[in-house]
């Protein structure tokens, strides 16, 4: 059932939609043919923000003014997103909060990306991409094409980072401007640390889904 249905401009496939009576939808577009859509407890989707399903947001999540969401995209409680996000993870307390594209990508919880970051998502020789494995300690194909930045726990870039296709950043990092290596941090391995690799397995499986 939708609770806020007068607050909506547009929305396709309502069957589909799912808003908490406490969740605020303020003349935002949602789009649930290709696949369900849940807003959950007091969050907020600004005005012209247009989500495509499938979709999550747990409770006290924000989407921004004009964000532009693709499924599947799944945020956990508390993030702020905003810009241009698509096939990604957040997995709570995490801010994306300005402009800039986060494709096929997964945060950990209390990462914040700076204001026009980016990441890539696809070789330009359409390779298949490889990630590090923590269990070989190598380099292994992850059997898609698209994958993007895989953020640990307390990771940070700062404004207009651009990141590399498969960019791995540390627990308790701080990124430079479009660099491969972090700031602070340089204890760690060449891979993602902190809880994040207990779930990282079946993560690359959603993130990268589309190849």
């Amino acid at each position: 059932k939708i609770f806020v249905l007068f607050l909506i401009l547009h929305i396709i496939g309502k069957e589909n939609i799912f808003v908490e009576e406490s969740a605020k939808v303020e003349f935002a577009t949602l789009n649930a043919q290709e696949g369900p859509i849940y807003i959950g407890k007091d969050c907020q989707i600004m005005e012209n923000a247009a989500i495509r399903g499938p979709f999550s947001m747990l409770d006290k999540s924000v989407i921004k003014m004009c964000a532009k969401i693709y499924g599947p995209v799944s945020l956990g409680p508390a993030c702020k997103v905003g810009g241009e996000v698509e096939d990604c993870v957040f997995i709570g307390y995490s801010n994306k909060a300005h402009d800039g594209y986060f494709g096929n990508s997964v945060l950990g919880e209390w990462c914040n990306i700076g204001a026009d970051s980016n990441t890539s998502n696809l070789k330009n020789t359409y390779d298949n991409i490889k990630l590090w494995s923590i269990e070989h300690s190598t380099f292994e194909p992850t059997g898609v094409i698209f994958c993007g930045t895989i953020m640990a726990d307390h990771a940070k870039c700062g404004i207009i980072m651009n990141a590399n296709m498969s960019h791995r950043m540390h627990e308790m990092t701080t990124q430079r401007v479009s660099s491969d290596e972090p700031v602070f941090g340089p204890q760690y391995p060449n891979v993602c640390s902190g809880a994040i690799n207990s779930v990282l397995p079946s993560i690359v499986l959603s993130c990268g889904v589309n190849g």
